[in-house]
């Protein structure tokens, strides 16, 4: 379920060793941002699941915690407070492994799914910047408002894509009706998002199409901004440029976003 052994002997020094590896070569990199901890941890809204795959898993120091943990009362609220302890040990001490090791840059959070517990979004004020994966035709505002409300972080949004049928692939996630409205669905999703202030960036899900034949786990989506033999969607690369030209006019209220919605069938 992706949750780390906070209470593994080592784990500060794993993380520690961990971040200076990966860190401090690039303390000084001029075109780096900062660094995501994780991508789509499958446990938030699924406490009590998580509880039970550590209760049936290898014996470990989390384990043990858990199981006294419980004697006091098993409970899902219970099993909800030992998971956010464990995630707010996490955040931390990743957090600070990576400060310690490279200052000059951001945390950029965790990388979400498309919503999560507000109780979590609160232990997330350790981060620089909250970031969440939101597919969908417009970024949600509920969610927005919920981490504006709860820690008053900016927000990236971690992953989003739109496809199209065709080549022998799915669409993706999000599909529109053709290359153009592809385009079309970009322009509308970024400028929206980057209309409200506290969005500070949108991350395309991905820069090349999937093989045809499958990833790792057979997902194989026509969601790339070239295919796989490098040729640019030019309808969606030039609908890029165009929104890119005007976004921070956008973002500080000088321009409207667009308004034109995508076809999607």
């Amino acid at each position: 379920m992706g949750i780390a052994d906070v209470y593994a002997p080592d784990f500060a020094g794993t993380i520690d060793r961990a971040a200076a590896e990966q860190c401090d070569a690039r303390k000084d990199d001029p075109y780096l941002l900062g660094y995501f901890l994780g991508n789509e941890p499958p446990w938030p809204g699924r406490e009590s699941v998580a509880v039970d795959a550590i209760l049936a898993g290898r014996p470990s120091p989390m384990q043990q915690e858990l199981r006294k943990f419980l004697a006091a009362g098993d409970t899902p609220e219970r099993r909800r407070a030992f998971l956010y302890e464990a995630y707010r040990r996490f955040v931390e001490t990743v957090t600070a492994a990576i400060r310690k090791h490279d200052p000059n840059h951001l945390s950029l959070g965790l990388r979400f799914g498309s919503t999560t517990p507000v109780e979590i979004v609160r232990l997330s004020k350790v981060f620089d910047v909250y970031s969440l994966n939101n597919y969908a035709y417009a970024v949600n505002p509920a969610e927005i408002a919920k981490v504006r409300a709860a820690i008053d972080r900016p927000i990236l949004i971690g992953e989003f894509h739109f496809g199209v049928p065709g080549r022998g692939m799915p669409p993706g996630l999000k599909q529109t009706a053709n290359q153009e409205e592809r385009g079309v669905a970009y322009r509308f999703y970024v400028e929206n998002a980057m209309a409200d202030p506290s969005v500070v960036g949108a991350h395309w899900f991905e820069w090349i199409d999937e093989p045809s034949t499958g990833r790792n786990d057979g997902e194989n989506y026509n969601i790339g901004m070239v295919d796989v033999t490098d040729r640019p969607y030019r309808e969606l690369v030039d609908a890029a440029r165009t929104t890119h030209s005007r976004l921070m006019a956008v973002h500080s209220g000088k321009e409207p976003a667009v308004t034109r919605q995508a076809r999607v069938q």
